[in-house]
């Protein structure tokens, strides 16, 4: 039997965490449209009740926060590689802040602009979901859950490419398997939705950038929820010009 090393057995475990998230998601893709037959009435049934019961949400939860866990538990990575242990908070912290408010303003100034063109776009569904009582939460469930599932996928990387060129390897391949992904690609040609995934990968690259100065996935987690609550308030506050009929998600 093959022995692996290291740093190839948690690489393999990590194109098979992203191999399952491009398969399950081109599936669940192809099977959106309703379909005949028996086949058919079974998916609605399930797409219905899972509608019923968030199982969706429960899933992507799981993917992202059980993954980690799991490699975590199994010995393929430590929390060392994850960004959980050997921290220097007092260093990570100055350069988070730094950090934090350069991005901020460069994120303020480029969302400013989209917000003056706003009444010529469909609205951005992911800010009237941003708005008070429950956007602070949403925002911060988000940012836990791609902020664990991209320090779980730059991991190898670290050991096998170096902290800095591995960051941005592991930032390359997460691009790579949004591409991959049907609906990001749909998305991508939809405007009001591409907006979500434009800001999605703005933060992708300004967290990667924090973690190569810091090799803190806290700091991470809070770089990336202050700044996408920061762009999606901004947004809203623009789309509050807006008739209320037009400020419906799209489908």
């Amino acid at each position: 039997m093959i022995s692996l090393s290291y740093p190839t057995r948690l690489l393999c475990a990590i194109l098979a965490y992203l191999a399952a998230y491009v398969v399950v998601s081109n599936v669940a893709w192809v099977l959106r449209k309703p379909l005949s037959g028996r086949l058919g009435e079974v998916i609605e049934w399930a797409r219905l009740w899972g509608r019923r019961l968030w199982l969706g949400d429960v899933a992507r939860t799981a993917y992202y926060l059980l993954g980690p866990y799991w490699v975590l538990r199994q010995g393929w990575a430590s929390p060392l590689d994850l960004g959980l242990a050997d921290l220097d908070w007092i260093r990570g912290l100055g350069i988070a802040v730094a950090l934090g408010l350069s991005s901020a303003a460069l994120l303020w100034l480029l969302w400013r602009q989209y917000t003056r063109q706003i009444e010529e776009r469909p609205p951005m569904p992911q800010a009237l979901r941003a708005q008070p009582p429950w956007g602070s939460a949403l925002a911060l469930r988000e940012a836990i859950l791609l902020e664990s599932g991209w320090a779980l996928i730059r991991s190898p990387f670290l050991l096998l490419a170096g902290p800095y060129f591995g960051v941005y390897a592991a930032l390359a391949l997460v691009f790579l398997a949004g591409w991959l992904n049907a609906r990001t690609r749909y998305e991508l040609a939809e405007p009001g939705l591409r907006e979500g995934i434009i800001l999605t990968a703005q933060l992708a690259v300004m967290t990667a950038t924090l973690y190569v100065f810091t090799h803190n996935l806290w700091l991470c987690i809070a770089l990336h929820f202050a700044l996408r609550l920061l762009v999606l308030r901004i947004v809203g506050q623009g789309m509050q010009r807006l008739p209320v009929a037009d400020q419906q998600p799209a489908a």
